[in-house]
């Protein structure tokens, strides 16, 4: 009786502990080399860069790629049918490419010279601005208490240039004219996500069989059905905010051209970019706007006018058309849309704020569905805190 009564208290108590033992010096030897391993893990992540961006690819173009099949699935042409994936997947990257040389083709060139423009009249727009200034100024020599000298002596050429750093501009630009790495793993990117769309039967069939070798079926299958839900939520969103960035960059530059408003093409481009992202983008958009155009023109009543035709399409933007393409996409009240981009932003900078609503959406699906399968009942804490609660004191 004794061994195994040893035994038992073997695998009950000693081997637990050596576990909780090693589990502990693992956590600590990984928090005491904390750069180190976010140092390793950001090189791994650039080594599976391509096929990274491969899955993105594939993510985004999925949808239209399943429209496509589904439409010649439905043919009466035999070839079309049994080569329904194949040609979906090509017509795809076909528009993809055709789209692409559109923009560059026609819009680039604009693009570069609206900006070049820009910036070589950027010297008489600095002197239109200080001259302006000056006039502003009282008989005191001060504008709103401040004295004209100090701040035309903070509104220097060289003094501007400081609020930029561009000590790292050549070696960047070094980098940048030498990258053909960054090339390469773009052009396999591209490779890796034909692959993808092409064998998607494939790889989901390999996915869930090994799925089901570490977890029982009924979890792989409620796993597959939350990972659709989710795919249709950044579809939605990603769709639904491109076509609303390109509806308002269209009004904007329909809008600009009709008032007169200096590079219009350039900044209905910004504008609609800007739009991209929730609440603040409009913000920053409408005031870049408006500086250029009040500095550009040097007159009042333009960059007022343009400030309105922004309002106005904001508010048709807002009211119209963001709760036909984009609200429903996501069903999320402004309250959280302002907590998950605050979050995001925080934490993980632009690309926080660009995927931090569809994220926020599905984290309210997951609650929501876990709310509803209590069915009224307590969660498992609360049951807990209740027999805590009700065992009785000695």
């Amino acid at each position: 009786m004794t061994p195994k009564k040893n035994g038992s208290n073997l695998k009950r108590f000693w081997i637990p502990l050596f576990i909780f033992v090693v589990a502990v010096i693992c956590f600590y030897k990984v928090v005491d080399h904390l750069p180190d391993v976010f140092a390793g893990i950001l090189d791994f992540i650039g080594i599976l860069s391509p096929f990274i961006g491969g899955l993105v690819i594939a993510f985004i173009l999925y949808k239209p790629a399943f429209a496509i099949e589904c439409a010649l699935l439905k043919t009466k042409k035999v070839f079309l049918k049994n080569h329904a994936r194949g040609i979906s997947v090509i017509t795809c990257y076909v528009s993809l490419a055709v789209i692409l040389a559109i923009v560059l083709y026609l819009l680039i060139p604009r693009i570069f010279s609206s900006a070049m423009t820009l910036f070589e009249n950027l010297p008489t727009y600095y002197n239109s601005a200080i001259a302006y200034i000056k006039d502003l100024a009282g008989d005191d020599g001060k504008i709103f208490g401040f004295a004209l000298s100090d701040i035309t002596a903070n509104l220097t050429i060289s003094k501007i240039l400081t609020f930029f750093d561009f000590s790292s501009v050549g070696k960047y630009l070094g980098s940048l004219i030498g990258a053909t790495g960054t090339v390469i793993d773009v052009l396999l990117s591209f490779v890796v996500s034909v692959y993808v769309l092409l064998g998607r039967s494939h790889l989901a069939e390999v996915t869930g069989k090994l799925a089901r070798m570490v977890l029982p079926k009924e979890r792989v299958r409620k796993i597959h059905h939350y990972m659709v839900r989710i795919s249709s939520i950044f579809y939605n969103y990603i769709y639904s905010q491109l076509i609303d960035a390109v509806i308002v960059c269209v009004l904007c530059l329909i809008v600009f051209s009709i008032i007169g408003v200096p590079y219009a093409l350039l900044l209905a481009i910004l504008l609609g970019l800007c739009n991209v992202i929730p609440y603040f983008g409009a913000i920053i958009g409408g005031g870049a706007v408006v500086l250029v155009t009040l500095i550009s023109t040097g007159n009042f009543i333009t960059a007022i006018i343009a400030l309105a035709s922004i309002l106005v399409i904001q508010q048709i933007d807002a009211n119209i058309i963001q709760p036909r393409i984009v609200a429903e996409s996501v069903g999320l009240k402004p309250l959280y849309v302002l907590l998950a981009i605050m979050i995001g932003g925080g934490l993980f900078g632009f690309v926080g704020i660009l995927v931090s609503v569809p994220v926020m959406a599905v984290i309210k699906m997951i609650i929501v569905d876990y709310i509803k399968n209590l069915n009224g009942k307590d969660t498992p804490l609360v049951q807990k805190q209740k027999e805590l609660a009700s065992e009785p004191k000695e």
